[in-house]
């Protein structure tokens, strides 16, 4: 892992294969707005191949197993990629995406294969010294209830948060950092716009989650991490301050969270 400069996009994945025909562009057009660096979200062994393909110094490997996989896939799947996972996370500066996922993509039979490759997955982010990126949907309750019964501090971020001010405070309580994209710019998603201006800045980062969710800039076939400046700017707003600000607080965020320990 190297020290940025410039701004970091906290969480995207930049190995999508969707991303293929665009991506050199894609990173182009980030480095025109000031951004560098690309912390990604680990989805499957395959992912964490893509990943180690890529070629631009900027990006900062995450490998995990997300929840959608684990959901989607039979024990022996997620046991044969979680030893996987155990031996190659040295390679990576962060452990994720990885957490438990309620809503209705994954099927509530698959809840208790999500809990326990989430701990699984935990006690190893402690015994490699790794931070974590976060998945969580509609199951912020178990998620803490589960970190706190690992350990009692952490560090990395919970990525898309969309979450009250309250269950903010919780994880920040934890250690970690509350990552908001996109979803201050969509409609809905009344909780989290609600909680921005009582997140404190020591403990925000913005992402894209590029090239997930409908493209926010004009002319782009899939979200962008220049997404982030919109979203910065929504942020500024509601904390009195510059979107330049907010951008600038979040690199040094990361860089603290996700410096080897």
């Amino acid at each position: 892992m190297t020290t940025a400069t410039g701004f970091i996009d906290a969480h995207c994945h930049l190995a999508d294969p969707r991303l293929d025909p665009v991506r050199e562009g894609l990173i182009k057009r980030a480095a025109d707005c000031g951004i560098t660096h690309f912390l990604q979200g680990g989805v499957d062994p395959a992912d964490w191949a893509r990943q180690r393909r890529l070629e631009h110094t900027g990006v900062w490997r995450a490998f995990g197993l997300h929840p959608w996989f684990v959901a989607e896939n039979t024990a022996q799947t997620c046991a044969d990629a979680l030893a996987q996972l155990r031996h190659e996370l040295g390679d990576a500066v962060a452990l994720g995406e990885l957490g438990l996922d309620f809503g209705p993509r994954c099927k509530a039979e698959s809840r208790e294969r999500q809990r326990h490759y989430f701990r699984a997955q935990l006690e190893l982010a402690q015994a490699a010294g790794k931070p974590l990126v976060l998945h969580v949907v509609r199951a912020h309750g178990e998620t803490l209830q589960l970190l706190r019964a690992v350990a009692p501090r952490w560090r990395g971020l919970v990525h898309a948060f969309s979450g009250s001010r309250e269950v903010a405070a919780d994880y920040i309580r934890l250690g970690l950092h509350v990552s908001l994209g996109p979803a201050l710019l969509r409609p809905g998603f009344r909780k989290v716009k609600e909680a921005v201006s009582h997140i404190p800045r020591d403990h925000l980062v913005v992402e894209s989650d590029a090239p997930d969710g409908p493209p926010l800039e004009e002319n782009c076939t899939f979200n962008e991490p220049t997404v982030i400046l919109r979203v910065a700017e929504v942020i500024a707003a509601n904390h009195g301050v510059t979107a330049t600000e907010v951008l600038t607080s979040s690199r040094d965020n990361l860089l603290r969270a996700f410096a080897p320990a």
